[in-house]
């Protein structure tokens, strides 16, 4: 029953609040606000009317006095006019008394309520003291002496209300009480039009008040807006002085000759100063011969530049330096210097670099990856063509290869392929380049004007030199090698091509006899002629249901709870049994079949995946001849929508090659994904073409670490910087990493360590059916706690 009265008192309050008096009265500081910034407002006011006492004070003497004078004959009681000038004398000596005895003391910075209305008090009085005038002795005195009280009361309304404008609530008391007595000796004096002048007496009070209170919020505002620029300043310059004290970077000014002016004391650190003193030192002589020809260019427009890189020397050998700067203008608007701020961005740069190095080279055996064996291949194909030279490109294979990967394991085989870079590396020479193109093939490149034969010969001793037995661990290991030479036979003869034929000529040289060097002939069409034969297979399995999916589990790296699980095409071919993509998806992307497969997978993973739990995604491979067809992204919305799988639980896994060959439709698609709410995984990151410039300009949600980095050959250490890098790039991008390739507790706990959010390999599952995953994810939660709480302190030795 009480709610109601409240409620209605609450609105009754709020309308008063935002009525004009109710502004007024939060303006005039008589509200019982106790905070320190309406208590600072309301001492600035005090100090702001207090510089006009003495001023007011001596009007009102004087002004007292002239009135005395001027109309002591016309009334009938001079001692009562006497009595009140004493009055009026007595009350501003007080004032000025405690105006004087107050600038003794320090300003106040704080005045509460209950002060300001003291001072409302007074100023009330003094216009009271003010209006008895007009009310007493107004009807007693002639026209001269009504006009000059009627000025006088007129100047001191005006007067006084611009003394005590900043105090809103003393200055509209003051006017008030003033005008008050004003009215009444007019009522009471028997002058023509009285009533006129009456209301031009309100009004002009009215008008007066109003600019009282407009001041007053000027005033306020004022003193806000100046309180606030002044903390800013505090902090800007509390931050500036944090910034150059203990900031990484540093800030620095140059005169119109590029000599050092000012600088702040880390700029001191970064070039080790031994006399603490830069200033007349040109900033160029800083430089490396490099670094100053990247200055002077971003110098020489004349405009603000940023994120200059240039090379600088310093005590511990080179660095970079990362610089911006703007110009500084005379009055007559010539450059008269720079202004600017630099950091050291060496472990940056040395970062970028070594991923650039990653995009370009083979981490397992320091040999040129795929992508720049091509640039290379490519390159030379353009020179050659010109100069009417041939050039050669070979296929070199491993032949018992995978015997050593399945007898003595992975790590022994990387530690194969590692020792066979260090004898092929004894080759690479001009004119001949040697890159690892991928598992244990390898790719040779031969710019030679003496023809095929050498070509051959270059390749035969190649084979004989990796043939030689390798001691690995107790045991030792000998794997022949075999070869496919493709020779430019025509200017119109491209990578592709050529790379191609090699490749068509490897696969005729295992045929034939392992450990050989074939050139490719036309003879080898044969070989065409057969995986046409499995295209034409090919085109059957979606239609006969010979393709399945298997699914490998991949889990949160913090909980081991399963998040996703990535979808592998499996073709069970009626003859040669369950193939694997490599067996195919090549024909397939070749014969254009790579479309209508691809849907397939995209709708039979997401039919699978709509029956498992929600927080379980699916993620699906787009091979880059996918993009090629456009119709991959209506395939996406169709297969969602058909299964009714939420799009935030697919992922499309896609590799940098689809960068390189499909950049634009592959940027394209990716914005399409991201649109309708798919996440899109860049797959073996850091293997073939990984760039900086991919991950930044795609949106890409996901990098999947390649396994050749978890458990790859190369040294823990080097790895561990790998990992680490790429983790660190995809947590300041606010992207996700998979470790993929985990085969054991040890790597587990290391990419776990070192910051992997995801996890997917063999320590945690292998492929399996689908009707097996949907068990493994009802069975697997256990034994992933036990996992947990059983996890290793350390990776392995």
């Amino acid at each position: 029953m009480n709610r109601l009265p409240a409620a209605v008192a609450a609105v009754l309050r709020g309308l008063v609040a935002q009525s004009p008096l109710g502004r007024w009265y939060r303006l005039s500081g008589l509200a019982p606000d106790a905070s320190p910034e309406v208590a600072s407002i309301r001492a600035a006011q005090m100090r702001s009317m207090l510089r006009y006492t003495p001023v007011m004070m001596g009007a009102n003497v004087v002004n007292a006095l002239c009135v005395l004078i001027g109309i002591v004959q016309q009334v009938a009681n001079a001692v009562l006019l006497a009595l009140w000038t004493a009055l009026v004398i007595a009350f501003a000596l007080q004032a000025m008394a405690v105006w004087i005895a107050g600038r003794h003391r320090p300003p106040r910075e704080k005045v509460s309520s209950r002060g300001l209305w003291r001072t409302t008090r007074q100023a009330a009085l003094l216009g009271l003291l003010w209006g008895i005038l007009p009310a007493v002795w107004y009807p007693e005195l002639d026209q001269w002496g009504q006009i000059l009280v009627g000025t006088l009361v007129t100047g001191m309304i005006c007067c006084g209300a611009f003394a005590l404008a900043t105090v809103p609530s003393a200055g509209t008391a003051y006017v008030l009480a003033l005008m008050a007595g004003s009215l009444v000796g007019l009522i009471r004096a028997d002058i023509p039009h009285a009533e006129v002048i009456a209301v031009l007496l309100l009004a002009y009070a009215v008008a007066v008040t109003y600019a009282v209170f407009g001041t007053g919020k000027l005033f306020v505002e004022h003193f806000e807006a100046e309180t606030a620029l002044k903390h800013n300043g505090e902090v800007i310059q509390l931050l500036l002085n944090e910034f150059e004290e203990n900031g990484s970077d540093w800030l620095f000014e140059l005169d119109e000759h590029l000599r050092i002016v000012s600088c702040s004391p880390r700029f001191l650190d970064v070039v080790a100063d031994e006399e603490h003193d830069l200033r007349g030192r040109r900033f160029g002589d800083l430089l490396a011969a490099a670094g100053q020809k990247s200055l002077f260019a971003a110098l020489q427009g004349g405009r603000a530049f940023r994120d200059v890189v240039v090379e600088a020397g310093g005590p511990d050998g080179t660095r970079w330096w990362s610089v911006t700067a703007g110009p500084l203008f005379d009055s007559e608007g010539r450059i008269c210097g720079w202004r600017g701020v630099g950091s050291d961005v060496t472990e940056a740069k040395l970062a970028k670099d070594r991923i650039v190095w990653m995009a370009t080279t083979d981490q397992l055996t320091g040999l040129p990856n795929r992508l720049h064996f091509r640039e290379r291949a490519e390159r030379a194909i353009d020179r050659c063509r010109a100069s009417g030279a041939q050039v050669g490109l070979a296929s070199l294979d491993l032949d018992g290869f995978k015997q050593v990967n399945d007898t003595l394991g992975h790590a022994a085989g990387d530690e194969l392929l590692a020792r066979i870079a260090l004898r092929l590396h004894d080759f690479a020479r001009d004119g001949v380049t040697i890159g690892r193109l991928g598992g244990d093939e390898f790719g040779v490149l031969i710019e030679c004007e003496a023809g095929s034969g050498s070509m051959v010969g270059l390749l035969e001793k190649i084979v004989v030199a990796i043939s030689a037995p390798i001691a690995i661990g107790d045991s030792t290991v000998s794997v022949g090698g075999t070869a496919g030479l493709a020779v430019t036979r025509s200017a119109d003869e491209d990578i592709d091509r050529l790379m191609s034929n090699a490749d068509t000529a490897l696969y005729a040289a295992k045929e034939q006899q392992r450990g050989s060097v074939v050139r490719f002939s036309e003879a080898m069409q044969k070989s065409a002629d057969e995986k046409r034969g499995l295209a034409d297979d090919l085109k059957l399995a979606v239609a006969e249901r010979q393709l399945e999916l298997h699914y490998q589990p991949i889990v949160d790296a913090s909980t081991l709870r399963v998040v996703a699980a990535e979808a592998l095409l499996r073709w069970r071919h009626p003859r040669r049994g369950l193939l694997s993509p490599e067996a195919f998806i090549g024909i397939a992307e070749a014969t254009g079949q790579i479309g209508r497969i691809g849907n397939w997978v995209l709708q039979q993973a997401c039919r699978d995946a709509a029956a498992w739990p929600d927080h379980v995604g699916v993620a699906v491979n787009v091979s880059p001849a996918q993009l090629v067809t456009n119709g991959t992204g209506a395939a996406v919305r169709a297969a969602l929508a058909t299964s009714g799988l939420p799009a935030g639980r697919l992922e499309l896994e896609i590799t940098e090659a689809v960068f390189v060959r499909h950049g634009t439709q592959a940027e394209e698609f990716m914005r399409d994904m991201n649109g309708v709410g798919v996440r899109i995984a860049l797959d073996d990151f850091g293997t073939g073409y990984s760039s900086l410039g991919y991950i930044t300009r795609f949106p890409v949600g996901k990098l999947k670490i390649d396994r050749s980095f978890v458990s790859g050959g190369a040294a823990i250490k080097e790895r561990n910087a790998i990992i680490s890098a790429i983790v660190g790039i995809a947590r300041s991008l606010n992207m996700i990493t998979t470790a993929e390739g985990v085969e054991n507790p040890g790597e587990l706990a290391w990419v776990r360590n070192l910051g992997c959010t995801q996890i997917q390999g063999y320590h945690v599952a292998r492929p399996m059916t689908a009707a097996d995953f949907a068990a493994y994810l009802l069975s697997r939660e256990p034994e992933l706690e036990v996992v947990v709480r059983q996890r290793p302190a350390a990776i392995m030795a």
